[in-house]
């Protein structure tokens, strides 16, 4: 072995150890690369086993025999020369921390992947876009503000649900799907929210796939929806001609006037609270034949339909406020048509009748708390006088729903002022009791079932 040695006065720290060698013909110190411990060292040195040891300990015994061969190897074939001496040492005594570059960068570039490839990352990233109107809906357009809210939604129920895991698409499996529809279960969430979650959750898992991330489509299977029924819903009640009517004839004054006269004006045109409280007199037209009509485009589906002013009442409505409607803001129709019906309770006593119904969250919270208190019924259901389910949401249904049981119109010229393109969208908004279907069935079955 080399004789090795240490060329410092220091008592403490760290120094490389030297060996002597001939090279080229001339005598010369040659550092080793090998950094010890100055103190160990001079411990060490003084004997032979000690020494020994110490190689042995530290890896240095191995690669001091490396570069013993190598310079061997160099001078019989006449190539020692100073640079290849260096060469070898490095390539010997750095071997290490060369392979463990190697291994870091690879540790770097599989996070990196991984980092690309995460669930949690890929989530806030899309739903951030979205928010920031970089990515855009099937049709190219910007997201709606409900739509954003619902992506929020879901991103923040995700990272809650997910905040002590970290996985890759191509990890996710049925266990942390079961994770995600539990932890919506836990909250209690109603059957149309935790739908609406898992559709998100299978729509980003679809875009995530053709982004090439993963070919993990099965894990959409996993994530089933809820079969709903009317009793796993809040109650979504349409008005009865009697109610409008008396909704129409109540004396009022002022504000109070004014959302009522706005709020008719929803349920006669079938439109949404952000269609109905936009319309002005550029939106009034007239057809060919002359039928006054209200053109306006539909935010959701980015369509425009055509309302024909045909109810006496809406024409009266419209020309009360020179067909511009009064700017109200959705929260104060919803609050102060609440109060409009419960004061009507006595003329139009259909609007306090109970009807079952489901609390969302944050009613539930406020229940436990003590906060608010509701009544229940024989099966324990929670129930609600009709006046408290009355909202801006009321008036949509309220017109579709007495244009269908009118029998005077069929599903397409339904559809021609709802706007929707399919049946079965149409269907989600007709509220008809048991009672109005058997009557269906009746008025069709004149001479019997079958």
């Amino acid at each position: 072995m080399f004789g090795l040695t240490v060329r410092t006065n220091s008592k403490e720290g760290k120094t490389p150890l030297y060996t002597r060698l001939k090279v080229e013909g001339k005598s010369i110190w040659v550092n080793l690369q090998l950094p010890v411990d100055i103190k160990e060292w001079n411990e060490v040195y003084v004997s032979e086993r000690k020494l020994s040891n110490f190689l042995d300990r530290t890896g240095y015994s191995k690669k001091i025999a490396e570069i013993e061969f190598g310079v061997w190897d160099l001078r019989k074939r006449h190539r020692l020369t100073q640079e290849s001496l260096e060469t070898l040492i490095k390539n010997v005594a750095l071997a290490e921390i060369r392979e463990q570059l190697i291994k870091d960068e690879e540790l770097e570039r599989q996070m990196e992947e991984r980092k690309k490839k995460s669930v949690k990352t890929f989530v806030m990233n899309y739903v951030d876009g979205i928010v920031k109107g970089e990515i855009l809906n099937l049709k190219g357009k910007p997201y709606s503000k409900n739509s954003v809210k619902s992506w929020q939604q879901f991103k923040r129920i995700f990272l809650e649900c997910y905040k002590n895991y970290d996985f890759t698409w191509d990890e996710l499996d049925q266990s942390l799907i079961h994770t995600f529809i539990n932890y919506l279960n836990k909250k209690e969430y109603m059957g149309e929210t935790k739908n609406r979650h898992i559709g998100v959750f299978k729509t980003l898992i679809t875009v995530s796939e053709l982004q090439k991330l993963h070919n993990n489509g099965i894990a959409r299977k996993w994530l089933k929806t809820v079969t709903l029924t009317d009793y796993d819903r809040k109650a979504l009640i349409y008005l009865t001609k009697e109610e409008l009517k008396g909704i129409y004839e109540a004396p009022l004054t002022g504000l109070k006037e004014q959302v009522r006269d706005l709020f008719l004006i929803g349920c006669y045109t079938s439109l949404r609270y952000d269609q109905f409280s936009k319309i002005e007199k550029g939106c009034i037209r007239c057809t060919e034949t002359g039928t006054k009509v209200i053109r306006i485009k539909q935010n959701k589906v980015n369509d425009v339909v055509e309302i024909p002013i045909v109810n006496k009442e809406l024409k009266e409505l419209l020309e009360k406020y020179d067909y511009t409607v009064p700017k109200i803001a959705g929260q104060i129709v919803n609050r102060y048509i609440k109060e409009i019906c419960h004061d009507l309770v006595a003329i139009v006593p259909s609007f306090g009748i109970k009807e079952r119904t489901l609390l969302d969250k944050t009613e539930r919270d406020l229940e436990k708390k003590g906060k608010l208190k509701f009544e229940y019924d024989s099966e324990g259901y929670p129930i609600k006088s009709r006046w408290e389910l009355v909202a801006c949401h009321t008036v949509r249904r309220t017109c579709l729903t007495q244009m269908y049981l009118s029998d005077k119109y069929n599903d397409e010229q339904i559809m021609s002022v709802s706007g929707h393109k399919k049946k079965e969208n149409l269907r989600k908004y007709l509220r008809l009791t048991l009672d109005e279907k058997a009557d269906e069935v009746a008025r069709v079955a004149a001479d019997g079932l079958f």
